[in-house]
């Protein structure tokens, strides 16, 4: 990773850890419009728009069948481009989506709005699977913020188009876990609700794509986005843009749900922490630690620890604990860091390191007291 790429990406961790949306201003982005519009070509050519030939695979494939050989010469993505116009979705969008007979982004505008008789949107979704290039910048933008959230999905959406609003209105998208978008061409300005605070009264307002009525409170927040800022929102707040000519705009998407099922993440992590599985000790709910008194590791003890959805999910030798405040998550993974290498050390003395981290001496001392009755810490109790 370049100091560049590792700049920005420490940053937009910080504004996933604020949790509110936000604005980086200026920001040299990794991204080109010229290779973020090659990528939809690549990735969205007008025979990906078309479904008839996989029906017919389908059929045959129900029937018992074999279908007709056919080369699969181009990227997945995993969903369709969408296309809208005048609030509603093209069905078959592929006479009008980007091919190598567009000299440019802008000169694909020009002749689509001429074709669509006015203005519209399209959504190019997945773009990540253009390159391993595409692929490997989103992750290293990304690594800070799933470091915190646990293996998400997450992808590359170009929205592109002259649109006058959002197509889909202004909306919430609550199976999302955050948006970094980056401004890369054009202006847009855009407004953010808290959503959680919204009530019955907002609903008629909110994914309405026909723009028949306007929000009936104030945004709390509205920018101007010139190319080079990057916006970043939580999947809290309702969101949408207005747009000035020609725009694009690049998303880096993380989702709410991990790929992982719950018990598949927990018996990994249990597993990881006994090098396999045995019969374990009593948990020794007796320990009374010492806050002065040294933490001595056990030679075999192991810790592991993932972020799963919201839960932070910690394993220590063959058991697993939920961390118990999702708040304090990022100073809870600090801790438990350095515990993995840390010499014999006092809960006292930890309690001064970590103290201004977000957890207090009574935090850090109930976490130490969990991971000495699982067996962590060899402490004088009841039970060896």
């Amino acid at each position: 990773m370049t100091p560049q790429l590792d700049s920005l990406a420490q940053k937009l961790g910080e504004l996933f850890d604020d949790g509110v949306p936000a604005v980086v201003r200026g920001a040299q982005t990794p991204f080109s419009t010229e290779e973020v519009f090659e990528w939809v070509r690549r990735v969205h050519p007008p025979e990906a728009c078309r479904h008839g030939a996989a029906k017919i695979d389908a059929v045959k494939r129900s029937w018992g069948l074999s279908p007709s050989p056919r080369a699969d010469d181009r990227p997945s993505p995993g969903r369709p481009l969408e296309m809208y116009r005048g609030g509603a979705n093209l069905l078959d969008p592929s006479p009008f989506v980007p091919t190598a007979e567009h000299a440019s982004f802008e000169d694909w505008v020009r002749s689509t709005r001429h074709a669509l008789e006015g203005p519209f949107g399209v959504m190019a979704p997945g773009l990540e699977c253009a390159s391993w290039a595409a692929l490997e910048r989103l992750q290293a933008l990304l690594a800070p913020t799933l470091r915190r959230t646990g293996p998400r999905s997450y992808r590359l959406n170009a929205f592109l188009g002259d649109y006058r609003r959002t197509p889909f209105g202004y909306h919430l998208d609550p199976h999302q876990e955050c948006v970094f978008q980056f401004q890369l061409h054009g202006t847009r300005r855009g407004r953010f609700w808290e959503g959680l605070i919204l009530g019955d009264d907002d609903a008629g307002w909110i994914d309405d794509p026909n723009h028949r009525m306007e929000p009936g409170r104030r945004p709390d927040l509205e920018v101007d986005l010139d190319p080079g800022d990057i916006v970043f929102w939580p999947s809290t707040h309702v969101h949408g843009f207005d747009v000035e000519g020609p725009s694009m705009g690049l998303s880096l998407v993380i989702d709410r749900t991990s790929p992982r099922a719950r018990a598949d993440v927990i018996a990994a992590l249990e597993v990881a922490t006994l090098t396999g599985r045995a019969a374990l000790p009593m948990v020794d709910e007796g320990i009374d630690l010492d806050p002065d008194a040294p933490l001595h590791r056990r030679p075999q003890a192991r810790l592991r620890f993932e972020c799963h959805d919201d839960d932070l999910i910690v394993a220590v030798c063959g058991r697993h604990f939920v961390w118990p405040d999702r708040t304090s998550l990022v100073a809870a993974i600090d801790i438990l860091d350095s515990l993995q290498s840390m010499e014999p050390t006092s809960p006292d003395d930890l309690s001064k390191r970590f103290g201004g981290s977000g957890l207090d001496r009574d935090d850090i001392h109930g976490l130490l007291a969990t991971l000495a009755e699982l067996g962590f810490f060899a402490v004088s109790s009841g039970r060896a």
